[in-house]
């Protein structure tokens, strides 16, 4: 699987002039970016490189200084006190000159070249660090078109999909950092809110992946179909951008009173600017939600890549992973993202697939529980979806499908005591399995009720063997339990699949409510 290219940055001594010939001073002051490291599991680390003050006033600006990834000819300057971030504008208003952009509450700068060159804070004050280019997640269909082909839709629109939650939304604004939002008749009931950023108009030609985003959040066919929606254009036409606009409009999301950002973008530097945004979200309370990326790597994206934001896979119909998104262990949710019926034009509709389509299922959804309980925490908002979600892959939370897949019916009936729902949730083959060996698969039963169930009878299946019988002790709600069997991995090149199949019934079978679930067939084979 290939993994993201990054780049580790030099601090470079640069020349005053050819009759001196000498060193200046280092630029240490980099914004962090990564390389191309991995941990024991293959998932890319990222490693910072540590920033200094700002070298002295230099007779041009060596363009061989920007990394791969950054905007060139600008720069950022982050200030550590509001004194010296307010002197600093003095300074340049003194000189007849003006930042590109500032974000106060964040104290940073974003500069041009000749700006910078003619007015460097003096005295330490300030440190330097770049503009990285932040873009839409790419069509997963360039990624591999035959296997995405392979993937069941969804076919529906998110409301569809969802069915009626708790809440609807009312009184939540959910905000869209994305390439803003053209007019459509889901939205005819929906009160939106637009800033443009990036520049060429909210409802530009390039505005279909925001308005498809929207459209899963709110409006007749979303998710929260009354929540305001407050649409940030920080992506062109052509679904691209840079980290400072991307900062900004987080920044302005949460100053205009919003509960909850989507982001389906990201980049693959950890840079100063988004970290420090998504930090002011947080100490906020303001929920944060991110796609995971449609790039196949082992390691994901930012903001998604942040603790304190929600990063969401994509699932097809069949409740499989959708082969496109990134993995990782920082992943918390999966949610359907193939084939969704989504908003195209005014009147028109898509059938929308990526992480971008799965990551607004999980802001609709929170805008849906805020509205219905306003008291409820950030947290309390997160946990509940947590505590309801359907194990699958390995056995509690992997890199895969993170901490498990939402299910819509299970956070309706939370509060409905005396529900007996166990499900056969996986059958789990190690993806590193060794062929032509007997291999551990993991058969994962989850308790998906509300009441505990005193004992369940499993039976697995593998080929034409007898079936393997074992027997569930008591599990509580939303617990999960696992039994290994062993079978023979089939050898390369040797054409043949394993199959295994298996069901669980609790002892008291007539209780269950959901006898679809209880049953799971599945056929490993060695990808060609």
């Amino acid at each position: 699987m290939k993994c993201p290219r990054f780049v580790v940055l030099i601090a470079v001594a640069l020349v005053l002039g050819s009759l001196i010939g000498l060193w200046l001073s280092q630029l240490q002051r980099v914004d962090e970016t990564a390389e191309a490291a991995s941990d024991s599991t293959g998932r890319p680390l990222a490693i910072p490189i540590e920033r200094g003050p700002l070298p002295e006033p230099l007779p041009q600006w060596d363009s061989a200084l920007y990394p791969d990834g950054a905007v060139p000819g600008e720069v950022v300057v982050y200030f550590e006190s509001r004194e010296d971030y307010l002197a600093y504008l003095s300074a340049l208003t003194q000189e007849g000159l003006a930042p590109l952009g500032q974000i106060d509450e964040l104290l940073v700068l974003r500069l041009d070249e000749a700006t910078m060159i003619r007015k460097l804070p003096r005295g330490n004050k300030g440190e330097l660090g770049y503009n990285f280019k932040v873009e839409q997640p790419a069509p997963p269909i360039e990624l591999d078109p035959i296997s995405v082909a392979s993937l069941r839709p969804y076919g529906m629109l998110a409301a569809q999909i969802t069915g009626e939650l708790e809440g609807d939304g009312s009184g939540v604004m959910v905000a869209i950092l994305d390439s803003g939002i053209l007019p459509h008749q889901l939205f005819d009931d929906v009160y939106i809110v637009h800033i443009d950023l990036a520049g060429g108009g909210v409802e530009g030609a390039g505005a279909g992946h925001g308005t498809a985003v929207a459209s899963i959040i709110s409006g007749s066919g979303g998710v929260a179909p009354n929540a305001e929606l407050f649409v940030v254009r920080v992506l062109d036409d052509a679904g691209a951008g840079h980290s400072f606009h991307a900062a900004e409009g987080v920044v302005q999301a949460v100053d205009q009173g919003v509960k909850i950002i989507n982001m389906s973008l990201g980049l693959y530097q950890d840079t100063a600017l988004i970290r420090n945004a998504v930090r002011y979200a947080h100490e906020r309370g303001v929920l944060m939600v991110a796609s995971a990326g449609n790039d196949a790597y082992l390691g994901l994206p930012y903001p998604a890549a942040y603790p304190e934001v929600i990063s969401v896979t994509a699932i097809d119909a069949t409740h499989k992973q959708a082969i496109f998104p990134n993995q990782s262990d920082q992943i918390d949710f999966a949610a359907p993202g193939v084939g969704i019926l989504a908003a195209q034009d005014e009147t028109g509709t898509t059938f929308f697939t990526g992480t971008s389509a799965a990551a607004p299922f999980v802001s609709g959804t929170l805008a849906a529980l805020v509205s219905a309980d306003p008291e409820r925490s950030s947290k309390e908002t997160v946990d509940l979806l947590r505590r309801h979600l359907n194990d699958a892959g390995a056995i509690g939370e992997d890199q895969v499908y993170g901490g498990g897949i939402m299910d819509w019916d299970r956070i309706r009936e939370r509060n409905q005591p005396g529900r007996a729902d166990v499900s056969l949730a996986a059958i789990y083959l190690q993806p590193d399995a060794t062929p032509g060996t007997m291999m551990p698969i993991e058969v994962v039963v989850q308790n998906r009720g509300t009441k505990w169930l005193a004992a369940s009878s499993l039976e697995v299946l593998i080929g034409e063997a007898d079936p393997v019988q074992f027997t569930i002790e008591s599990m509580g709600p939303g617990q999960s339990t696992a039994r290994t069997v062993y079978a023979a991995v089939p050898a390369q090149d040797s054409g043949e699949s394993l199959r295994i199949a298996a069901s669980v019934l609790p002892d008291e079978s007539d209780d269950d409510v959901r006898f679809e679930n209880n049953l799971k067939a599945v056929e490993f084979r060695l990808a060609e």
